[in-house]
């Protein structure tokens, strides 16, 4: 799947930021309405939070 594919995210799911990206982060919370999704770094860091992404922007990551 390329970036800006139509793709329906859920909490739970396995993204990075973008094809090229080298993190990947959980999706926390959805908004379909706004386009818009919590994300949370996968690191072992106590500096953790969630922070917003655009739906179109993220990666599913592939086993």
């Amino acid at each position: 799947m390329s970036i800006g594919e139509s793709t329906t995210m859920k909490p739970g799911d396995q993204v990075k930021v973008s094809a090229r990206g080298k993190f990947v982060f959980t999706v926390k919370d959805v908004d379909e309405d706004t386009g818009m999704a919590m994300i949370e770094v996968n690191a072992d860091s106590p500096l953790t939070y969630p922070w917003p992404a655009r739906i179109t922007d993220l990666v599913p990551v592939e086993d």
